[in-house]
Order: structure tokens, then C-alpha cells, then sequence
């Protein structure tokens, strides 16, 4: 895990991601996000951005009048947000971290978001639980904090899950050498250089719980689950993918 743990950030780093990411500084809130944002963010509220990467939500947090520090664990994110913040004048804190181990002390926050389905990039069942948690720690008591995660879905992805299947809990136990390291994970191909006339792909990790495994995992954390809805159904959003927006109470 520790291993997979270094390629996320590394992969994360790559001067075509962070040419991405750059670019998508400026996308601003899904309209999804802004409404669960406005219905459980109170006004004014202090917020902890986990998984900031560039601003793209750190910013108009900021500009809906809320207290923001962006809080991202690839080096190269937070360098490139905190050239954009200053490029547009803006007075908005960015740090390195890990969402395993907050550096702040307990109830420093009134509300917490992760965005981008950027939980499930922590690999590890056990340490993405530890992300909760920790998110718990720092929120104050009757904090709120909202995450997203992909949907595990067989519709359209039988295939995929049923060969998953077979590596998981076939081969992976003969023996056989099998990338994922639990049931749920998943490697795409992912553009990572963009310096010569060919572009390098290197496989990108994300997990893929399903909406019980998700839950079960809010309520080990010492969370109350307020609301979870697919984003489509929040703001009528069409796109590739819906992912679920989860609203956890401390």
C-alpha cells in the first residue's frame, strides 16, 4: 500500500497532470457541488479543502465568504495553487498534507470537503477509515463533511468487474501477480507526459466502493450519514459518470 501510496502522488505530479489541473483551476464548483455546498456549509464557516489540488474548489469557497485552507498530499499541486492564488490577489492558504495524519488539532473546523472523488484515491481500506477518522478528529462537534466516490455499478461494466472477479478472488489467491489490492480497485490509463510528440500512459489508481461499503465506512468513523445522492439527481448534471455525494455529521 505504502508503494501504491507513492505512485498516486507521483502520478499526480507528472507535468501532464498538473497542465490538466491547471487548466481546471478555473472550472469552479460542479453545480451539484455549490448546492450541497450552500445547504450545509453555514455562511462565514471555516473549511478545510482535503484533496485541493490547484483551487478549483479552494477558490470559490473562498469567493462564497467562506474561511479556506486548501489542503492537497502532491507537492506539485499545492506549488501550482499557490501561483494561482497569487496571480489573482487572492489571500488563500495552501499546504502540503495527508489526509491520514492532519496536522491541526482537534475541532478546528466547522465543516471539511474532499472533492473529486479524491477519498478513493487513498488505496487501502483500513487507510481510507483512517482519512475519516482524522477528518472527524479536526471537525468541531455538529460539523459537516461532504465527500463524492464513484458508484459501483455492474451495468455497462460487467466485463470489467467480472475479470476483476477472477484476479481478486481467483488467481490472486493461486499465486498469480494481480495489481489490485482489494476488491473495488481499479487502474486506468492515464496521459502522463507531455515533452515529445507521443504521450506516455501509466495506469492510475482509484477504488470503487459500493454505496454499502461507503456507508459502513462513514459509520466506523464515528460519522451520522445525513444525505447521499448521485450528483445527476442533485443538479441534473450529464456526464460520463455520476458519482455520489456522501454529507457526513460529527
Amino acid at each position: 500500500m505504502k508503494d501504491l501510496r507513492q505512485q498516486v502522488i507521483r502520478q499526480f505530479g507528472l507535468p501532464a497532470a498538473q497542465a490538466f489541473y491547471v487548466a481546471r483551476a478555473e472550472a469552479g464548483l460542479w453545480p451539484s457541488e455549490e448546492i450541497i455546498i450552500k445547504r450545509y456549509f453555514p455562511r462565514g464557516a471555516n473549511v478545510l479543502d482535503l484533496g485541493c489540488g490547484t483551487g478549483r474548489t479552494t477558490i470559490p469557497l473562498f469567493q462564497m465568504g467562506y474561511t479556506v485552507i486548501g489542503v492537497d498530499i502532491t507537492p506539485e499541486m499545492v506549488a501550482n495553487a499557490k501561483r494561482i492564488v497569487e496571480a489573482k490577489g487572492l489571500a488563500i492558504p495552501y499546504e502540503a498534507g495527508d489526509a491520514t495524519a492532519l496536522r491541526f488539532p482537534d475541532a478546528s473546523f466547522d465543516c471539511v470537503l474532499f472533492s473529486n472523488n479524491g477519498w478513493t484515491q487513498i488505496p487501502g481500506r483500513a487507510e481510507r477509515i483512517q482519512a475519516l477518522q482524522e477528518i472527524r478528529r479536526v471537525l468541531k462537534p455538529n460539523g459537516y463533511f461532504i465527500f463524492t466516490a464513484h458508484v459501483r455499478r455492474w451495468n455497462g461494466f460487467t466485463l470489467f468487474w467480472l475479470a476483476q472477479f477472477i484476479k481478486q478472488f481467483l488467481l490472486k489467491p493461486l499465486g498469480f501477480r494481480v495489481d489490485e489490492e482489494e476488491w473495488g480497485d481499479r487502474f486506468f490509463s492515464k496521459e502522463t507526459s507531455a515533452h515529445d510528440d507521443l504521450p506516455h500512459y501509466e495506469k492510475q489508481y482509484i477504488h470503487i466502493p459500493s454505496v454499502a461499503e461507503t456507508k459502513h465506512a462513514v459509520t466506523r468513523a464515528g460519522f451520522a450519514l445525513e444525505y447521499c445522492e448521485q450528483s445527476h439527481i442533485i443538479a441534473h448534471e450529464h456526464g460520463p459518470c455520476s458519482p455520489m455525494f456522501y454529507v457526513c455529521k460529527k
